[in-house]
């Protein structure tokens, strides 16, 4: 039985480089996503004293990321960034007092982020947990007026702001990572009037996002 133990100790050898390999995350990368998203779009009616409501548009965002990382050890640091469609839309419609209606539609979106991330392995895939953090823009249109005349004003508005998130890369393959991530936006707030139906009636939105992804990711 002498030879048993030089033959365990070889293939050790020969199956370490591949686990290595396998959990190597550095280097440049791009991916495909689809998710949902849903907001807080606040309107309020400051110059007339009409009622603020939330129209809380949701729908399906759909895009790709491009990024790029350096791993140390077990950390992984790296940037990305993403753009999206989207569907999302909603509205709301407040007959209280002096009534109000509203309406908000998410056209697209993107986003410049740090990543830090940790390499380790969920059952037998070599997994990169990580968090990200950057700036985010989109493009809004936004509607209102009184509840029985509709939405007949409205502007359109490109908004900017803090984006943070969490997200899962598991290895599908030596190179093919599915993805899982959530992510929360504060747009902060749009500024335009109702015109051509109510021109000089100011609408501010606010602007929250919460959005949910799952993708596929290549590495190169």
């Amino acid at each position: 039985m002498s030879f048993v133990r030089p033959l365990i100790i070889a293939a050790a050898a020969l199956c370490a480089p591949q686990v290595v390999a396998a959990q190597d995350w550095s280097g440049f990368y791009a991916g495909g996503t689809i998710g949902y998203t849903n907001h807080d779009a606040r309107h309020s009616f400051p110059s007339v004293g009409a009622p603020s409501d939330d129209s809380s548009p949701d729908g399906a965002i759909y895009g790709g990321f491009v990024g790029y990382g350096v791993q140390n050890g077990q950390l992984v640091f790296g940037g990305e960034i993403d753009f999206e469609g989207s569907n999302a839309s909603g509205s709301f419609v407040n007959n209280t007092g002096f009534t109000s209606a509203g309406r908000s539609e998410l056209n697209w979106q993107g986003s410049i982020r740090a990543i830090l991330g940790y390499a380790t392995s969920l059952g037998s895939k070599p997994t990169l947990f990580y968090g990200t953090l950057g700036w985010a823009y989109g493009d809004f249109d936004f509607n209102g007026g009184p509840a029985g005349a509709g939405t007949a004003g409205g502007y359109s508005d490109e908004l900017d702001g803090l984006t943070v998130g969490l997200g899962v890369d598991a290895r599908l393959a030596a190179q093919t990572s599915v993805r899982f991530e959530y992510r929360y936006t504060d747009y902060g707030t749009a500024s335009g009037d109702l015109a051509p139906g109510f021109p000089g009636v100011a609408m501010p939105v606010s602007v929250e996002q919460h959005a949910f992804r799952v993708g596929l990711r290549l590495d190169f």
